[in-house]
């Protein structure tokens, strides 16, 4: 019964252990929600490392995260939205630990982004190109810089980023759009260091 897949909205798919996990999370099963975690950690590392750069402050997020989303479990009305429901936690926290810290963001450590090649608009780049586009998203507001990655680094469509972040599918492609505008000013005019 593993391979059953469940679909929610036409966006997410999860198995019937994934499913029954949540089930018995819902239900203060402490064994059920840490597997649960366990099966999201990677998503979650890569979406609070992408957004601080910092391993230490994306293990960070993470615990927190994981503390608020089990003290709320009980609230997730639909168990097959629990992706979309625990990374809005987690972005949610992201984004209030770096106003807390005031922290500026510099890219120094690639190992979480995977995608060896970038291509824009079908033109392969090189590293220090990829580089500049790193450092340009780091300069971004949190609100485009989050749009940015979930679309280009975690491949979502734009109704699965409307969708975890609450957003209207037509405001989503207006900060899309307008976080891609900012991204181009900031290669274009030369905010990078060199």
């Amino acid at each position: 019964m593993e391979g059953i897949i469940y679909q929610y909205d036409n966006i997410k798919t999860i198995n019937l252990n994934e499913y029954d996990l949540i089930v018995k999370s819902i239900n203060s099963d402490y064994d059920s929600f840490a597997n649960l975690m366990k099966l999201h950690k990677r998503h979650l590392y890569q979406m609070a490392y992408i957004h601080t750069r910092d391993k230490d402050m994306a293990l960070d997020i993470i615990q927190e995260t994981t503390i608020v989303a089990f003290k709320n479990i009980k609230s997730l009305k639909e168990p097959l939205a629990f992706k979309k429901w625990i990374t809005r936690i987690l972005v949610n926290i992201t984004i209030s630990e770096l106003k807390k810290r005031k922290k500026v963001i510099h890219i120094d450590n690639y190992d979480v982004i995977n995608n060896d090649d970038i291509f824009i608009n079908n033109k392969s780049i090189n590293i220090d190109e990829k580089l500049d586009l790193y450092n340009a998203v780091d300069l971004l507001k949190n609100n485009y810089k989050t749009i940015i990655i979930m679309k280009y680094f975690n491949d979502l469509t734009i109704k699965e980023i409307g969708y975890t972040l609450n957003l209207s599918e037509n405001t989503v492609k207006t900060n899309l759009k307008r976080a891609k505008e900012a991204l181009f000013k900031i290669l274009k005019e030369g905010y990078l260091n060199d």
